[in-house]
């Protein structure tokens, strides 16, 4: 977990970068490679999530976020047909969530006996 050290901080942070993958060409083969395109002119219907964190400030997830995404975009890249390369993947929404800690009992240890669930 990236901390400041700081142990009464009650924020933590995570980056969320949510996307779509272009769908592949069923037809395509090794073979046949430089006459059938590689993927289709369509985006898979499954929306894919890359989630990232905790983090101990909203700067620091921004930044993840924002490095995430800008991969995806890049890494991204498949042949269409010779020569004519296209994105395989499109990044839909890049945000950032807070969550607030909260401690909360959950067993108790009974000092005479010394066992826990008393």
């Amino acid at each position: 977990m990236a901390t400041n050290g700081d142990l009464n901080d009650l924020e933590q942070w995570r980056s969320i970068v949510e996307y779509q993958q272009r769908k592949p060409n069923p037809a395509h083969t090794w073979e046949n490679r430089h006459e059938v395109p590689g993927y289709l002119d369509e985006w898979s219907d499954e929306v894919r999530t890359a989630t990232r964190g905790p983090y101990q400030s909203a700067e620091n997830a921004r930044r993840q976020a924002s490095r995430d995404a800008k991969e995806m975009e890049t890494r991204g890249w498949g042949w269409m047909r010779p020569g004519e390369r296209v994105t395989t993947t499109r990044v839909l929404r890049v945000a950032i969530e807070r969550t607030t800690l909260a401690w909360e009992e959950v067993d108790v240890r009974n000092p005479e006996t010394g066992k826990w669930g008393g």
